[in-house]
């Protein structure tokens, strides 16, 4: 792999919305995890673009400057975006999977001795390979542009947007930040693979048992652990610090730590890139095929962490907006 030039200019590339909306179709208990019900997601509006040096594919056949998801089509010929009914699930980014639950009278803890589901791909949550082309040599890196954010303007207080229905008054906020249980995997031509934890400020608090609810829009890295707060069914819930990825495997509470887990996107804008390697999803270089190009993938995953206090049916019905960008670099 050659050197990455200092002076070499950020380009921004790919611009991914999505706008995703829940509508709950019951409501019975409060749950831990929502995927016991039937959750559907809307998605629309779903763009990419790239500029002339990048082209992009989802099917390695149609190469265009921009693409729309929704073109993205299952074995029988439907869209995905059609068929996705995005519900909270648990994952290291890899496997995903459905938790079973034991329905409590105002909670739900996790059933370890349960046969757990396979989560659906493009049904239960959302993954697509992005196909990148391009004449030149250039390494492609997810940018620190990349956000996401709820779709209300205003997400606390009696005049947040969206409004939960399980707080009132001033402790009012908004089922939008339902972005705080947001992830999103990606995994390069390496197979490395890293889960960003994009709103980390964002958590859910609630007394294991009650029916209260407050929202921390700060959270930071303080740690909610084991329901301390109460001394008693501390083993039904994690608090789990909002900057590490908590999910199940094995039917046992375990954090991320292959790879990566990022709490926020390195800079890519300013610092020299050949020194982040935790974004870079490929490098196009060796040897051009037949038209001249030199081709690399990237894979995303995008789902609701079911392990987090945010995916709580306080949040069902809530909205956010989210944004891949793609810094490229050319190779000297």
């Amino acid at each position: 792999m050659k050197k990455i030039s200092n002076k070499s200019k950020a380009k921004i590339t790919i611009i991914i919305n999505l706008f995703l909306v829940f509508a709950l179709m019951n409501v019975s208990v409060y749950a831990w995890f929502a995927s016991q019900t039937e959750n559907r997601v809307d998605a629309y509006d779903i763009q990419v673009g790239a500029n002339s040096d990048l082209e992009l594919s989802l099917d390695g056949k149609k190469w265009a400057g921009s693409l729309d998801l929704s073109d993205m089509k299952n074995a029988l010929g439907s869209s995905i975006i059609d068929n996705l009914k995005l519900i909270d699930v648990t994952s290291d980014g890899s496997t995903f999977r459905i938790p079973q639950l034991i329905q409590k009278e105002n909670y739900a803890e996790v059933n370890t001795s349960a046969s757990w589901t396979q989560a659906q791909v493009n049904q239960d949550y959302l993954e697509f390979t992005l196909k990148m082309r391009a004449k030149s040599k250039m390494s492609v890196y997810l940018s620190s542009k990349s956000g996401a954010s709820p779709a209300s303007a205003v997400v606390t207080g009696e005049n947040c947007g969206n409004p939960t229905t399980y707080a009132t008054g001033s402790n009012t906020f908004s089922r939008d930040c339902i972005v705080g249980a947001l992830r999103v995997s990606f995994e390069n031509a390496d197979s490395q693979r890293y889960i960003w934890i994009t709103n980390p400020e964002y958590h859910l608090n609630n007394l294991i048992g009650s029916p209260d609810y407050t929202m921390n829009t700060n959270a930071g890295a303080t740690a909610y652990q084991n329901g301390s707060e109460t001394g008693e069914l501390a083993h039904n819930f994690f608090w789990n610090n909002p900057k590490v990825h908590y999910y199940y495997a094995g039917n046992d509470l375990t954090t991320f730590e292959n790879n990566y887990t990022l709490s926020e996107l390195p800079d890519t804008s300013t610092n020299n890139p050949s020194e982040i390697t935790s974004t870079k999803l490929a490098v196009l270089d060796g040897e051009p095929d037949e038209n001249g190009y030199y081709q690399k993938t990237a894979t995303f995953r995008v789902w609701i962490e079911g392990c987090d206090t945010e995916a709580r049916r306080a949040m069902v019905s809530g909205k956010f907006n989210l944004a891949l960008i793609l810094d490229t670099f050319e190779l000297v």
